[in-house]
């Protein structure tokens, strides 16, 4: 599953509000062992934003790494930059 949701998008998606909600369904949505590819381009929100999210709003999904970001979205900061993190349900 790929979750891409614009990182705001006034009066329909705010990433520190809505991604943790959409990140809870995510348990009844996969299959079992299927994975889910989660996109966040907010430069004010690090990896550990979705981490801790994720740990938060379903434990039970397994972090499986971070994709490395092509060249057009290099970054002096890896925090600051395109997150693409996938995550796997158990088997």
């Amino acid at each position: 599953m790929i979750v891409d949701p614009p990182s705001y998008q006034k009066g329909s998606f705010v990433a520190t509000k809505d991604y943790p909600r959409l990140m809870r369904r995510l348990p009844d949505l996969l299959a079992p062992g299927g994975q889910a590819l989660l996109c966040l381009n907010a430069p004010e929100l690090g990896p550990a934003f979705l981490d801790d999210a994720m740990r938060e709003q379903a434990p039970g999904l397994q972090r499986v790494g971070r994709l490395p970001n092509p060249p057009v979205f290099a970054d002096r900061d890896e925090a600051r930059s395109l997150k693409v993190i996938v995550y796997r349900a158990p088997a």
